[in-house]
């Protein structure tokens, strides 16, 4: 099977043609006909001169885009989006809005291999990662829909940093300037804490932004719900953000999902605080959103909030979106 030339970063597809006897320099007009102009036809890419486009018919593919086979608008405006690849692996994306920017949540993988408890995707199980060229269909389906896009955050189904190499280049794909352009300062990839990535983007040149998930500062708690404990330890993540922090003077964001009754408790906040009190940061508390129905906040929410802030640390209450169309945090199911 030929290689798909969506699949390529500009730097690959410069080296690709190359090899192909022609000057790396057309790399620069193949890439903006194939990201921005959309072009799905190796032999008629526009701007782009006959002898290179004879060139890479015969060494490449050229994937169609995958459009949303069904599209889902919530109470609230969220639009969640089902789309279904070649092979007929699908994935979900979500267009949320806010007050004064849509965002774009996307996938990863088709499925996910984590096994947290709490999770709709995880239930599935792995079917497969997704290719860049598949991460980049999510963005132009959610781009398409919304109109503009002022963020995009990797959170959708799956583990981004368990499809790391892929994901990297969706955002170098996304961020060329001979594509969409889109910052990566305005890109957030949310990790349960996969530390060999960690460590690579804390020495990368990269500018997206980083986000993890606690789920519980109690390491034991954190096994029961989030399996992938017993593979990287929280306090070996929060060590190696720690460094991702100093090295690269950021902000990390923390994501903790509140479980009523379980990890809201008065000492599972002072936990969490002398966990991560000393990180610059801001912690995201996310009310659990049940997989079958909307969630939202309980009691302890606010005071677990307000006993956060007290102990010095930069606190959040998200937002619930999309709960009434299962696309809200931790209910994408690819339409099951």
């Amino acid at each position: 099977m030929k290689p798909d030339l969506r699949n390529l970063t500009r730097p690959e597809l410069a080296a690709a043609l190359a090899a192909l006897g022609e000057k790396p320099s057309h790399s620069e007009a193949v890439f903006k006909a194939v990201h921005k102009r959309g072009a799905a036809d190796l032999a008629a890419l526009p701007g782009v001169v006959e002898r290179v486009r004879k060139a890479l018919v015969p060494a490449f593919s050229l994937s169609p885009r995958a459009a949303a086979e069904r599209t889902q608008v919530s109470r609230d405006g969220t639009k969640k989006m089902l789309l279904r690849f070649s092979d007929g692996a699908p994935a979900e994306c979500v267009v949320l809005p806010a007050k004064d920017r849509l965002a774009a949540c996307l996938s990863s993988q088709s499925g996910c291999s984590c096994g947290c408890t709490f999770c709709a995707t995880g239930a599935l199980g792995l079917r497969r990662s997704l290719a860049p060229s598949e991460i980049v269909d999510q963005f132009e389906a959610c781009l398409k829909e919304a109109g503009t896009l002022n963020s995009l955050v990797f959170m959708g189904m799956g583990e981004p940093f368990l499809n790391w190499e892929n994901v990297k280049k969706a955002v170098l794909i996304l961020s060329d300037s001979r594509g969409r352009h889109f910052p990566q300062a305005k890109m957030t990839l949310s990790t349960i804490g996969v530390i060999p990535v960690i460590e690579e983007l804390t020495a990368s040149d990269l500018k997206v932004r980083l986000a993890v998930s606690v789920v519980a500062a109690d390491e034991e708690q954190r096994a029961r719900l989030a399996p992938m404990e017993k593979v990287y330890p929280i306090k070996k993540v929060v060590a190696a953000v720690r460094e991702y922090c100093r090295v690269r003077k950021a902000l990390v964001m923390f994501e903790y999902i509140l479980f009523c009754g379980v990890n809201d408790r008065p000492e599972d906040s002072a936990l969490l605080a002398r966990l991560i009190g000393d990180i610059p940061c801001r912690v995201n508390l996310i009310p659990y959103n049940p997989p079958g129905g909307p969630g939202g906040e309980f009691p302890r929410v606010k005071a677990f909030q307000l006993e956060l802030i007290a102990a010095g640390v930069r606190t959040y209450l998200r937002q619930e979106r999309g709960a009434d169309i299962a696309a809200a945090c931790g209910q994408l199911a690819a339409g099951k």
